[in-house]
């Protein structure tokens, strides 16, 4: 019975999740591994400081570039289904990648003081790894579509798990040799996209194979609010980083650094679902591509299941021996509490879910209500920051469940709405 449950979990699971799901455990272990190394080397401050460059290349690059990789996927795939090639496309995807990294990076250098005074404690060597680092990240998007769509999963998985080996590496490097300064962490940071990229490339063949052309309509029809809805989805899963980080003093900076320690543990669900969120997309716009409308409904219940259980267990362990896990990682410094690490680990978790549903939408094609659902989830954490009474870093946390909650609620009516009218179109077609 027992086998029987674990063989339908991970048939839910869409085909690629265990490749990328092995890059993502040593991208992830890799992201602590930064982690506990810049806390334990750098003091406070500029810990808070590398920190602000990491949200904020992770909130602006997948916020940006993840649309598009994940619109080069879900164009391959539909591709691949009816039988073409798929150069004209890529070549597509490599104008669109260079028209929104020039984009970010002036976007980016127009808002430089506010950036650098509240993010990044006023480093301007931090400031200039934010600059590579984004175009680093716009390359390696476009690398990864390109592999997902084409069911590369195990390249995929080598490109993940690169971008964080490298990282970790050459952190460690550079505090044995004693190089152990906030710019050279921001050298570290700012160079793992490129590494990645290039050894997910080497040696592959058979990926860019000819094909009809491939008008930007294609790739960017609703490119504008998967922008929107990245870029908020991004922020709301570091919303509670953002507030914190925004209302804390600088006295507070000990606190902060405890805090942002703690946010990395309660990722841990957010980091192993990105191995299901590069395999689902293509799996569910291929289910649509040949009619299997069925298919499509069935596979997406079973792995919200899975998800939700998954994340109650996630919510269980981050309550009873986070606090512990938190001192063995970062050490005595480590001051989280077991209540705290579970509130930030539900509004992982709640964020985990509404992306799992975000992928059906996306693969639906209902943008505008993808990106509105994350709008109002971000909504929904402003107005808890603003309204509740008690200290920041609580605030931050009731305000995280909050809005990942909001989020989570909006997909699961939209996707019913979804399925209902695909359905009932169905129907019709048949008859």
């Amino acid at each position: 019975m027992q086998r029987g449950r674990i063989t339908a979990a991970l048939a839910a699971l869409p085909s690629g999740t265990i490749p990328v799901g092995l890059g993502l455990v040593v991208a992830g272990l890799a992201a602590y591994g930064f982690q506990v190394i810049a806390f334990r080397v750098l003091g406070a401050e500029p810990y808070a400081a590398l920190n602000g460059l990491w949200v904020t290349a992770f909130v602006l690059a997948p916020g940006l570039f993840l649309p598009l990789e994940q619109e080069i996927a879900r164009a391959l795939a539909h591709r691949r289904a009816l039988g073409q090639g798929g150069r004209p496309l890529i070549k597509r995807a490599l104008v669109l990648g260079v028209i929104l990294v020039v984009g970010v990076v002036a976007a980016v250098i127009v808002l430089k003081g506010p950036i650098e005074t509240r993010l990044l404690r006023d480093s301007d060597g931090l400031f200039v790894a934010l600059i590579v680092v984004l175009v680093g990240f716009s390359f390696e998007s476009v690398t990864r579509g390109v592999l997902s769509g084409n069911g590369r999963f195990g390249r995929y998985g080598l490109v993940v798990g690169v971008d964080g080996f490298a990282r970790v590496a050459l952190s460690a490097l550079i505090a044995v040799v004693g190089y152990d300064t906030l710019g050279w962490f921001g050298v570290a940071f700012a160079i793992a996209p490129f590494l990645a990229s290039g050894a997910g490339l080497i040696g592959v063949r058979g990926m860019a194979e000819p094909g009809p052309p491939a008008p930007m309509s294609e790739l960017s029809t609703a490119i504008g609010w998967l922008l929107l809805g990245s870029t908020f989805a991004q922020a709301l899963s570091y919303s509670a980083y953002i507030g914190a980080s925004v209302l804390a003093t600088r006295s507070q900076d000990a606190e902060l650094g405890a805090f942002i320690a703690g946010l990395f543990i309660a990722r841990v669900p957010l980091l192993l679902f990105q191995a299901v969120q590069a395999a689902l997309l293509p799996k569910l716009a291929g289910l649509l591509g040949h009619g299997k409308i069925r298919e499509f409904r069935q596979g997406l219940l079973r792995l919200v299941v899975v998800v939700v259980v998954a994340s109650v267990l996630g919510v269980v362990i981050a309550l009873t021996v986070g606090p512990m896990i938190g001192r063995a990682l970062f050490g005595e410094k480590f001051t989280l509490s077991g209540p705290g690490l579970a509130a930030l680990t539900a509004g992982c978790c709640l964020v985990v879910i509404a992306l799992t549903l975000a992928q059906a939408l996306i693969a639906l094609r209902r943008y505008a209500l993808t990106a509105m659902a994350w709008v109002a989830g971000m909504v929904a954490f402003g107005l808890v920051m603003w309204l509740v009474d008690v200290d920041v870093f609580t605030r931050a946390e009731i305000a995280f469940v909050a809005g990942g909650g909001i989020a989570v609620i909006w997909m699961a009516i939209a996707s019913w709405i979804g399925l209902r009218d695909l359905t009932a179109a169905h129907a019709v077609a048949v008859v």
